[in-house]
């Protein structure tokens, strides 16, 4: 019989740390919009960036559109962060 340790221990761990950081910033916020816009996501049905197959064939051809950035404009937004 084989035998492996149980991920629920690893996985209430970790859960507990998220509750935790999110009770941190919560505490530490005084932004109304902020806090109404993470109790939306914590009722929400769905999870935002998630999209239907038709949602994102229209996404991808918006971004294929869009064109590629040239290397001018590639290293103007790395030099805005020093890089």
């Amino acid at each position: 019989m084989k035998v492996s340790e149980s991920s629920v221990a690893y996985q209430s761990t970790y859960l507990q740390s998220l509750k935790n950081r999110l009770i941190t910033f919560i505490d530490e916020t005084n932004d109304q919009d902020k806090l109404e816009q993470c109790l939306e996501l914590l009722y929400a049905d769905s999870m935002p960036g998630v999209y239907t197959d038709e949602e994102f064939t229209e996404v991808l051809k918006r971004s294929e559109a869009s064109g590629n950035a040239s290397e001018e404009e590639v290293k103007a937004v790395f030099a805005k962060w020093g890089i």
